[in-house]
């Protein structure tokens, strides 16, 4: 009976730390919104999502739970689609001037502004297109805060961050065609290589972008401080990167069908120009919403490793039911 009493004033003990520890983060994660010191949230990361006792289907539980959390929350606030559209009008305009610059004064054969060529566009669009994630992040932030953010305020806040973002872009860029000229080579072995530190390079950066815009991480620590909180997050990540991919993959159905349903219906030549341009637009939809799901998710995914607790916005109670099947 001693025994029996003595755990329990343990275990309620225990709690009682607990709760307290997840309210003093939750604190300091408000104190870093504001402007405060943004390096403990990245700190205590490891010490609140990612439960090592949690089994596998738990944690990919949660992630599912998460991706599909994000749709209520972009329903209630379609706005926040606005940032991946901006920055993929950008992303396309700014390819276009490289690339019919380079068509208008006649190409080249010099391999080194070839090279710098495919740099330059990569590194430029893969800026414009986290200047527009960090956008959507930070709003999203706010958004679980129970805030309306205002599209100006959220890229002035990416723009806060513009040389760790840049220093991001230009690092991606030669990381991703190293990768790709090591994947087209002709060795089987270049491909599965490729392969697996293509898939290793996206794990460790997943979080890059949440860490920059509410962390304030600079260059130096950004990629550690995502390899910190994957390492303790990466079922939960894995549940929520394949219900995301699974609703995407849903909303490319219709366009796909009307593509196909314009290409029989239409009559004349001009079938697969109109199946073409009417099936793309519906398609191209449902590829922003995806994306746009998926920024969401990864920073409530954020919160939730910095945290222990879910977003306001998302159902706290499913995601405890689902992690505790007892």
């Amino acid at each position: 009976m001693y025994g029996s009493n003595a755990q329990t004033a343990a275990e309620a003990e225990i709690r009682t730390l607990a709760t307290d520890g997840t309210d003093s983060l939750e604190r300091e994660v408000d104190s870093s919104a504001s402007g405060g010191d943004r390096r403990t949230i990245g700190e205590s990361a490891a010490h609140n999502g990612g439960d090592p006792r949690m089994s596998l289907r738990e944690r990919l539980g949660t992630g599912f739970q998460l991706a599909g959390a994000s749709a209520a929350v972009l329903r209630a606030n379609p706005r926040l689609a606005v940032y991946p559209l901006v920055g993929g009008l950008a992303t396309v305009a700014y390819l276009a001037t490289v690339f019919g610059g380079f068509v208008a004064i006649g190409g080249s054969e010099s391999l080194a502004l070839v090279i710098g060529l495919l740099v330059g566009a990569y590194a430029g669009s893969m800026f414009l297109v986290s200047v527009s994630v960090a956008a959507l992040v930070w709003a999203s932030r706010e958004t679980f805060a129970g805030r309306t953010p205002s599209a100006t305020a959220a890229f002035r806040a990416a723009g806060s961050h513009l040389r760790a973002l840049l220093v991001w872009s230009i690092l991606s860029a030669f990381v991703g065609i190293a990768l790709q000229a090591l994947e087209e080579s002709s060795e089987i072995v270049g491909v599965i290589l490729s392969a697996l530190l293509s898939t290793g390079w996206l794990a460790l950066t997943y979080f890059v972008i949440p860490v920059v815009v509410l962390e304030d991480a600079g260059p130096t620590t950004m990629i550690q401080e995502s390899g910190r909180i994957i390492r303790d997050t990466w079922g939960e990540t894995l549940g929520s990167e394949f219900g995301v991919g699974f609703v995407t993959a849903l909303l490319l159905v219709p366009g796909l069908v009307l593509g196909v349903a314009l290409y029989f219906l239409v009559p004349g030549e001009s079938a697969l120009l109109v199946a073409v341009i009417g099936g793309g637009l519906v398609v191209c939809v449902g590829m922003l919403v995806g994306y746009t799901l998926g920024a969401i998710a990864k920073t409530a995914l954020y919160v939730f490793a910095c945290t222990g607790t879910m977003p306001g916005e998302f159902d706290e109670s499913a995601l405890a039911d689902d992690a505790d099947p007892s």
